[in-house]
């Protein structure tokens, strides 16, 4: 299942990047955004929650109050401008903190801290129903190439094997750890590691395939490709 999150901030430009971070990243879903931290709190009572990505200091309850109301039962990453907060936010048991501008690189970094705490022997595979009435198909997840999504049905390019399973995207998401997975559309995730180029405005896979990379998704794979070239 994906991680279920909600952003508080009281600053609407900060709410968007933190958007745009959430919706590139498989193993999150976003359920709502609030500018007003009390209003952010009566969701919570009302609502499962396992993620709140907060800004400190607030007109109504500040991130620490929302930090200590919370009494760790929903996991907390701390996003501010300020530094000075660190060590008593670390007291509150956040998992992160993360400080104004926060790059997507370093985004990754704290969505993957909390699923090694959520996970601490997260396996390394995963089984998936096939067409054949009985039958089950390992997938390692480190030969996983591409996930193909539509509809209800995933294709998921492993090896040299192509394998067709009743599920969508948000099924696998909480298995792809984020570092090393990426969205390029939509409906499809890639592996970091098995992408080889960048022709035409599409990534080029290690098997050959060519995914066009969607508008949301442009700034973030060029971002990713441009940060291992050299000039």
């Amino acid at each position: 299942m994906a991680i279920k999150v909600i952003v508080i901030d009281d600053e609407p430009a900060a709410i968007d990047v933190l958007k745009y971070y959430i919706a590139m990243t498989p193993s999150l879903q976003l359920l709502a955004t609030f500018s007003d931290s009390r209003e952010a709190i009566q969701y919570c009572m009302q609502q499962e929650i396992d993620l709140i990505l907060s800004d400190i200091e607030m007109p109504s309850l500040t991130g620490m109050e929302i930090a200590a109301f919370s009494k760790g039962k929903t996991a907390i990453i701390f996003t501010t401008a300020y530094t000075h907060y660190a060590v008593d936010a670390f007291n509150l048991n956040v998992v992160d903190y993360l400080v104004k501008p926060i790059r997507y690189e370093r985004f990754q970094q704290a969505i993957q801290k909390l699923q090694e705490q959520n996970n601490p022997q997260d396996a390394d595979h995963f089984f998936v129903k096939t067409g054949m009435k009985g039958h089950l198909e390992k997938i390692n997840i480190a030969d996983i190439i591409q996930i193909e999504g539509a509809k209800n049905y995933v294709t998921i390019y492993h090896g040299n094997v192509k394998t067709l399973t009743l599920l969508n995207l948000k099924d696998l998401e909480s298995r792809l750890a984020c570092r090393d997975f990426c969205r390029i559309q939509k409906s499809s995730i890639v592996s970091i590691k098995h992408i080889t180029g960048l022709k035409g405005g599409a990534v080029v896979l290690s098997n050959g395939n060519l995914v066009p990379i969607g508008p949301t998704y442009k700034e973030q794979v060029i971002s990713l490709i441009n940060s291992k070239l050299i000039n």
